[in-house]
């Protein structure tokens, strides 16, 4: 196998004369008197000391070793070149994510002329991890002769799919890295150099049956100042779920900090601190870092604490069924997938919004496309179903295999769901049809994901993060109104919405823009009951200001924001969420919050025990409280939501173990394949 970094491929794609460039390269790394030289000195160093030609050709240089983009320009003239020289043998493309892979398929297919013949002559496979199994497979079959395959593929090519065909491999260079920022809670998706086991990984992918050659995109020089391997998951992803399982193992006398510094790699102490305060902040573990009742049931589940907490409120909500599905698709992965082609983005999107019935929430729609998949696989055409609405066939199977598991091991511990009787599978679903309830689980689990809408400036706020937008995947991107102009989508999305208040799943970061992803309007009461940590300080209500006799209230000055709030009382969640309400009405929502958690926490520790008509009463204050501030926003009930899933049969559910070591974040489309070279681990 023949590998040929930036320079050779510079000449191969443009003509240039190999030894020329070599030579103009290596005369000026030399006359630059430095003993640790790496590629951003290159890349900045000024070339006024070269002739008109030699700068061009560090132009080019330059242009294709631009840390924050892939030069598509240098791909399609190397691949043009290969299609010229070569008379066979496929072409494996590495890029960064599917938005390249989109626009270099666009290119190709219409707007470079020298592949204007690209229907006759070439087939075009895109390889991501939101697409089709039965896709995939395509890429596996031989073309017809005559005919040169080109696949535009995410790193899921190195180690998850290997085409034996590929002959020529093409490597930006380039991968789409996540990592979590515990800090801010946000996720962050950038474009970075891949490592050199990842280069010597794509290198492998050609040749595999004759000869090949690899064209990667980058120099001797970054190559040799590229990490060995990538970033372990343990420093990119968040720990709290790793935390948890560490109590059960650590020594008692041992913090979960002082454990994790023993690992190989260990992470930095603030990370692990505020993972250790993220659990404290769900009730999982108390002030002293142990764990509580609720932290040992989360620990015996196999999903993120904050999904589990979703499932146990679910529980003691009774709505367990809508919850599990949701929290299980959380889990895994969405299972709407990217359309192949730019112009199906629409159509998809629709496909999406129409799930969602009105009623302003991704969640919704997820619950209602497995629903109706399961129709379409009780009645024979599931595949087809999914092709109409790009869902993914793969997808639904394993979240179908994950409930079930999910659903045995809540019968197993602490008996949260019975055989017979009361706490019965019947019994924990009487609420399911009402969608408030199912919300209030949501935002029990999600929290602190919460989102406040600033209608005065026409924007999302978050606790830390001041400029937030929706991601284009979520339904509420869109404005609900037809006819709103859409001048500015954001705005116009955000005027659409009937509350002041969201909930979301994850929030990633590009540039410097947030965006919050699968996204659900709740109204305040729902927050002010379920967000939240259960202890409260006794500062936590705090009555209105005594007002002088002018008027004017003690804690009060002069501005007019001030005295317009100072008869209301405030009810303090955390440092961030700070309702004011009348005196009466905040003092009735703590004390029903009260209620719940005292409520949930018996129910945690005892779940076997029968309800008393004290709790039975206040579960029927609480649906009656949550039913009337959403029918008092206007949010619509959509039927059937509570229907139970057609259980499958061994031969068509996933095994058990599949789905464990899935890991969303990692991207992963089936058991064993994953954009992440690294490969699956248990979350």
């Amino acid at each position: 196998m023949v590998c040929i970094f930036l320079l050779t491929a510079l000449n191969w794609a443009k003509h240039f004369n190999q030894s020329d460039v070599v030579d103009l390269l290596e005369s000026y790394l030399s006359s630059l008197e430095t003993a640790k030289l790496d590629e951003s000195s290159l890349v900045q160093t000024q070339s006024a000391d070269f002739c008109v030609e030699d700068q061009e050709r560090l132009k080019a240089y330059h242009n294709s070793s631009d840390d924050e983009k892939v030069d598509l320009d240098l791909i399609l003239h190397l691949l043009y070149n290969i299609c010229q020289t070569s008379d066979d043998g496929a072409v494996l493309i590495f890029l960064p994510g599917y938005d390249d892979i989109v626009e270099l398929r666009d290119r190709i297919l219409y707007d470079d002329k020298r592949f204007s013949d690209c229907s006759q002559r070439y087939q075009i496979f895109s390889l991501h991890s939101n697409m089709q199994t039965s896709d995939q497979k395509k890429v596996l079959k031989n073309p017809l002769p005559g005919i040169r395959k080109i696949i535009l593929s995410t790193s899921i090519a190195e180690t998850s799919i290997t085409v034996n065909d590929v002959v020529f491999v093409i490597d930006s260079g380039k991968v789409k890295e996540k990592s979590f920022d515990t800090l801010n809670h946000v996720t962050r998706q950038k474009m970075v150099w891949i490592s050199r086991t990842s280069a010597l990984q794509r290198k492998g992918r050609a040749g595999r049956g004759r000869p090949g050659i690899c064209f990667h995109l980058f120099s001797r020089l970054m190559f040799n100042n590229m990490l060995e391997y990538p970033v372990p998951q343990l420093l990119r992803m968040p720990l709290q779920e790793l935390c948890l399982q560490t109590k059960l193992l650590a020594p008692i006398s041992c913090s979960v900090s002082a454990f994790l510094a023993k690992t190989p790699e260990p992470p930095s102490a603030i990370i692990v601190k505020n993972a250790v305060q993220m659990l404290k902040t769900i009730d999982a573990m108390d002030q002293q870092e142990d764990l509580t009742e609720l932290g040992y049931h989360l620990a015996d589940l196999p999903i993120e604490p904050h999904l589990g907490k979703m499932v146990l409120c679910a529980v003691v909500l009774k709505c367990l069924d809508p919850i599990l599905t949701i929290a299980c698709t959380l889990a895994y992965r969405d299972p709407f997938v990217i359309p192949t082609h730019s112009s199906h983005k629409r159509a998809a999107m629709l496909c999406r919004k129409r799930f969602t019935a009105g009623s302003f929430s991704d969640h919704m729609a997820l619950l209602r496309a497995f629903q109706a998949w399961q129709k379409a696989h009780s009645d024979g055409w599931e595949r087809v179903f999914c092709e109409k609405n790009f869902l993914s066939q793969a997808t639904m199977e394993i979240i179908i295999g994950m409930r079930t598991q999910l659903l045995g091991q809540l019968r197993a511990i602490g008996r949260f769901v019975r055989a017979r009787g009361p706490g019965d599978i019947r019994d924990v679903n009487l609420n399911s049809e009402n969608w408030s309830v199912v919300k209030a689980a949501l935002v029990a689990g999600m929290f602190p994901n919460i989102i406040h809408v600033d209608r005065e400036n026409n924007c999302l706020l978050g606790s830390k993060d001041k400029i937030i937008h929706f991601h284009p995947t979520s339904v509420l991107s869109q404005s609900q109104f037809k006819k709103i102009p859409p001048v500015n989508g954001q705005v116009a999305a955000i005027q659409s919405l009937p509350t002041d208040w969201l909930i979301y799943d994850e929030m990633t970061r590009a540039h410097r823009i947030a965006s919050v992803q699968c996204c659900s309007v709740v109204t305040p009461v729902t927050v002010a009951v379920f967000g939240g940590c259960a202890k409260m300080p006794s500062t936590a209500l705090q009555k209105p200001a005594v007002q002088k006799a002018d008027g004017v209230s003690d804690s009060s000055d002069s501005e007019m924001e001030e005295n317009s709030t100072a008869h209301l009382a405030q009810m303090k969640i955390d440092d961030w969420l700070n309702f004011k309400l009348q005196q009466q009405t905040a003092t009735l929502v703590f004390q029903l919050r009260q209620k719940w958690h005292s409520l949930f926490l018996r129910r945690i520790r005892a779940p076997s025990k029968p309800w008393t008509q004290v709790d039975e009463a206040t579960m029927q204050v609480l649906v009656s409280v949550l039913a009337t501030e959403e029918h008092a926003a206007g949010l619509q009930q959509p039927s059937g939501i509570g229907q139970r899933p057609r259980p499958m049969s061994s031969e068509e559910a996933p095994q058990p173990s599949s789905w464990k070591t899935m890991n969303k974040s990692q991207g992963s489309i089936e058991p064993g394949f994953t954009d992440d070279p690294s490969g699956p681990e248990r979350y």
